[in-house]
This record gives structure tokens, C-alpha cells and sequence, in this order.
């Protein structure tokens, strides 16, 4: 049986497309969800769009939006990946572990450096990490990015070109990933 994950999104890189004013959200989650064929192999995905956003955008009033979607699909669910700007979501991801103490399911947010239309994109490395995460069954809120699992409440975005982009501190990460697949710690 497959692990149930719901997919929702928020706008950021990941869904980003080139304008005269430059990137902005403009893939839906339909159409970024058909775009990771490696999705209905592993897993059944139920996609919702919640926003719309640059992360930058992303205030105290969309905390409460995104909250409530997750906090009202989480029995629904084995867990749920959240694609979302990098720029604040560190933030997002603190709030949330504060919002939705003691969820027990895994919430997982991730996005990625370069949209996933571009050649060299981190998004599906990201978001192949965040689903793998969402079906581990290790209860609590996340961020995947770039090999490696962040309590959410630990993580901070440190760099803004690479793609090592988060650090968790004064904690170590809660999962890794080598040749030998995704390993977690006691988080």
C-alpha cells in the first residue's frame, strides 16, 4: 500500500517562472507535481495550492492560513510536504513547530535554490527528500533541503546562492542522505 502524502504549496523558486521583473510563482501544484514522475511510483498525492507567494510575502496572516490547512488534513494523511519560498521559510517552519506542537504526523517543508524548470534545479532532489521524509512516519515539522533533515525549529537559512542553503542550530540534522538512502536520528 502506498503512503498517503498531501502536497501543498505556497508559490517560492520552486514554482517560479521568468518575468520582465524576474521570477515570480507561476506553477500551480498540478502542473509541479506532473513534473516528479517518481511521485504516484511511491506514494498517493493528493495536491493542494494554498497560496500563491514569494516567500518574502509570507506574514504572521499566511502562518495561520498554512497552519490551518495542515492542522486540518493531518489525520487524512501519513504525513505532508510543503513546497515554500527559501527566503522565509525557516521562519515558517519555527512557527509551525509552535503551532502544531505535538502533530503526529511528519510536516515537511522544502522548496529549492533555482526553479524547477531550470537545468540545474535542486527542486527535485528537494522534493524527493521531503516526500521520503513526509512517508517516514517520524512525527513533527521539518525542513528538506539539499541531502539533509531539519527539525524545523532549528533550521535557519545562512546562504542565499548556495545550495547548502539551511544549517540547523545548536542540533544536528535529523536525517542525512548518502549512496546508502535516508537516515534519520532520534529527533
Amino acid at each position: 500500500m502506498k503512503t498517503h502524502i498531501l502536497l501543498l504549496t505556497t508559490g517560492g523558486t520552486i514554482a517560479s517562472t521568468p518575468t520582465a521583473e524576474g521570477l515570480a510563482p507561476g506553477i500551480d501544484g498540478q502542473e509541479l507535481a506532473r513534473r516528479l514522475p517518481f511521485l504516484t511510483d511511491s506514494y498517493t498525492v493528493t495536491v493542494r495550492d494554498i497560496l500563491h507567494l514569494d516567500s518574502s510575502n509570507i506574514q504572521p496572516e499566511e502562518w495561520q492560513v498554512i497552519a490551518r490547512h495542515i492542522y486540518d488534513a493531518r489525520e487524512d494523511y501519513d504525513g505532508i510536504v510543503l513546497t515554500h519560498g527559501t527566503d522565509t521559510m525557516a521562519y515558517t517552519a519555527s512557527v509551525l513547530s509552535f503551532m502544531l506542537l505535538g502533530i503526529s504526523i511528519p510536516v515537511v517543508l522544502t522548496g529549492a535554490q533555482l526553479p524547477i524548470d531550470h537545468p540545474l534545479t535542486d527542486a527535485l532532489e528537494n522534493l524527493r527528500l521531503a516526500f521520503s521524509m513526509a512517508a517516514s512516519g517520524q512525527a513533527g515539522v521539518f525542513v528538506a533541503f539539499d541531502r539533509r533533515v531539519l527539525l524545523g525549529c532549528r533550521s535557519v537559512k545562512t546562504r542565499t546562492k548556495d545550495f547548502h542553503a539551511f544549517e540547523s542550530v545548536n542540533w544536528p540534522p535529523v536525517g542525512t542522505v548518502d549512496a546508502r538512502g535516508l537516515h534519520l536520528s532520534a529527533a
